[in-house]
């Protein structure tokens, strides 16, 4: 077994930790990041980057060299189950995960992080009640670390098991569950389809289903339903889902026709709600998906994955985290932060989520969308993350839509 002693250890490269890697070692910090996959790895996301992800990218000096690479959007369509549409202007990009956590992950190395992959996180270490490094084992087997750190970041999405493993979790079972499939499509098709689609769709309520263009005329096509709602879609086998969102939704059936699938379909759990997951203990802080950093309603979680890295940053920044009382100071900023700057906003989705799986109340706002101003500015609103969902979801909203 090898032994390692750094000041930071961050497990999990996504975009949470490699954010919290490439702001950490900008600071100086000696940052250890470890994930159990080599890069570049595939992840099972929609791709979509709205305006708060493509901030938080500003904010690490990265939004422009994933623009670069993405295929840009100014609109997207959501559409009823009743087929009728409303749309917003908006600046949006796609790009492949494989693609986004690579470039993140290298702009962390660049700052100054060490990298290593692939291992599984196998225990967590602790003295005193304080978590002080973890154990991993190689991926291939054989080769072992023991790493010591005045702090630990746990960013590894939604799998269980390390959650168990720092002693964290609170509900074992995700809150959602996506899949999606890569195509490659003619090009003037892709040409020709410059928006985001959104359907939801009564065959998958409570969730939807997308269609995204992405670089080099490739789309992004997938299902996502919540398993926390009040109410269940009629198959929980997102296989099924798929294939019922493609056959009922006209422009999902219509690019299908004349595509080339380059994938199988993967699958993947969610963590949504800012519920299931403790967000810190002496020592470890738990950031983006893995603190339950996904949005219910849209089942989007990239910007808010990169900023909880960001918030780990700056609250570590003012710390040594020489003592344990050092470390439950920290633990206790970042976690009172987190609440503070996304608790109201996340319960605010959680209800929409609720409201949204009624497919009525889909067809009404997608005819006042197109009737009135209200609907599709509250839809622009809701993705630049400057409006609250309640003003839309909620009984005031409803009677707001119907007037303006």
């Amino acid at each position: 077994m090898r032994h390692i002693a750094t000041d930071i250890l961050i497990i999990g490269a996504g975009p949470a930790g490699a954010a919290a890697a490439q702001a950490l070692s900008a600071q100086g910090r000696d940052v250890l990041l470890v994930d159990r996959c080599t890069f570049p790895r595939d992840k099972v996301c929609g791709d979509a980057l709205i305006p708060d992800a493509l901030h938080a990218l500003g904010r690490l000096g990265l939004e422009h060299i994933v623009l670069r690479e993405s295929r840009q959007s100014s609109a997207v369509r959501v559409y009823a189950p009743n087929g009728n549409h409303v749309s917003a202007d908006v600046g949006l990009g796609c790009l492949p995960r494989k693609r986004l956590d690579a470039l993140m992950c290298e702009a962390a190395v660049a700052a100054g992080a060490t990298f290593v992959a692939p291992y599984n996180v196998t225990q967590a270490l602790e003295h005193e009640g304080s978590v002080v490094g973890a154990r991993f084992i190689h991926r291939n087997g054989g080769d072992e670390l023991c790493v010591k750190a005045n702090f630990t970041l746990l960013a590894t999405g939604a799998a269980a098991r390390p959650l168990d493993a720092f002693s964290v979790s609170r509900r074992r079972s995700a809150s959602a569950v996506a899949a999606r499939i890569y195509v490659r499509v003619p090009a003037h098709v892709a040409e020709a389809t410059r928006h985001f689609s959104i359907s939801i769709d009564r065959h998958i309520c409570p969730g939807y289903g997308w269609i995204f263009p992405g670089p080099g005329n490739v789309f992004n096509v997938g299902v996502g339903y919540f398993t926390d709602s009040n109410c269940r879609p009629p198959t929980t086998n997102p296989r099924q889902l798929l294939a019922r969102f493609i056959a009922s939704f006209a422009p999902a059936r219509d690019l299908m026709s004349v595509s080339e699938p380059l994938c199988d379909l993967r699958g993947a759990p969610l963590r949504t709600g800012l519920t299931g997951t403790a967000l810190s203990r002496c020592g470890l802080l738990v950031l983006g998906e893995a603190a339950g950093l996904t949005y219910s309603f849209t089942g989007e979680g990239i910007g808010k994955a990169i900023e909880s890295g960001m918030i780990a940053g700056e609250v570590l920044s003012r710390s040594a985290c020489d003592s344990r009382a050092a470390r439950e100071a920290v633990a206790n900023a970042y976690a009172a932060t987190i609440r503070a700057r996304f608790g109201s906003r996340f319960r605010a989705y959680r209800l929409a989520q609720e409201w949204l799986a009624r497919p009525a109340l889909s067809d009404f706002l997608a005819w006042r969308g197109n009737a009135g101003k209200y609907v599709a500015e509250q839809l622009r609103s809701l993705l630049q993350e400057s409006a609250d969902p309640r003003a839309l979801f909620s009984l005031f909203g409803v009677l707001k839509a119907l007037v303006l």
